[in-house]
């Protein structure tokens, strides 16, 4: 397997996946994360990790069963000591192709492997957005990434760090992607942001400061997320696992439709 130091494979179709923008939005270029190919000009089989997700992504489904053991070798013999040596001691993927999920686990028959679902949502109409009057909700745009960079708030890295681990820079966030806070006082208390793109497609990660949960603010903060992705002609998607019962909740309760369901692998190294 080989790394591609710049991801820019719009036109290998055989390994990216409409319903799997967080990682296809990087294989395509479009947003920052890591990838390695079985062969740089025509790839049968990627690896892609998402530093939003958390987690890496196996896309393809070669027919040469040599790819696989190659690919196998690949990561005992390097991926996993680079992750041990940053600290991670677990390898936590999935799989695109269900042909391939059966080799790859057929694989690693010998690992003592975990697993979960998890949900893909999608919705791509607008919603009556609900009033706020104790908090100050607002995109980000470059006059807020300004006040951010000039210490207007107590914690720019809240929103810092999801933006520059899923863009790379502000400009290619700009040119891509969409964020909105909630501002209490002079902190960031909430924010839901677009961290990949593929196609018209655009995943959501959102996070609230627990002093300020089950207020509702998820529910408003998406609304306004969703129409304004709507207006761009986006549709938004939100994954989150089965144990994860208060994401489900309130994507549901929003009216997001379920567009597939897939199980999330992880085992120690």
């Amino acid at each position: 397997m080989e790394k591609i130091i710049s991801a820019a494979l719009s036109e290998c179709t055989n390994i990216l996946y409409n319903d799997s923008p967080s990682y296809s939005g990087i294989v395509a270029g479009e947003c920052k994360g890591d990838v390695w190919v079985d062969n740089k000009l025509n790839p049968t089989l990627a690896l892609v990790y998402s530093f939003a997700v958390g987690g890496f992504s196996i896309m393809g489904d070669p027919d040469d069963t040599s790819i696989y053991d190659d690919f196998i070798k690949f990561l005992r013999e390097k991926l996993f000591a680079e992750l041990k040596s940053n600290g991670t001691n677990y390898f936590e993927f999935s799989v695109e192709s269900k042909r391939a999920e059966d080799r790859i686990l057929k694989l690693f028959s010998n690992e003592s492997i975990n697993q979960e679902d998890e949900y893909f949502y999608r919705k791509s109409w607008t919603s009556e957005i609900g009033a706020s009057d104790q908090y100050t909700i607002t995109q980000v745009d470059t006059e807020f990434i300004e006040r951010l960079q000039a210490g207007k708030y107590d914690n720019p890295e809240f929103l810092s760090e999801r933006l520059l681990e899923s863009w790379g820079t502000y400009e290619q966030f700009f040119a891509k992607g969409l964020a909105y806070v909630v501002i209490h006082e002079s902190s960031i208390i909430a924010v839901i942001v677009g961290t990949a793109r593929y196609q018209n497609v655009i995943p959501v990660d959102i996070e609230i400061k627990e002093d300020h949960r089950k207020k509702g603010l998820a529910t408003t903060l998406t609304q306004y997320f969703v129409n304004e992705c709507v207006d761009r002609g986006l549709v938004v998607q939100w994954d989150c696992v089965d144990s994860n019962i208060a994401s489900r909740n309130t994507v549901e309760k929003i009216g997001f439709k379920l567009i597939k369901k897939r199980p999330v692998y992880w085992f120690g190294i």
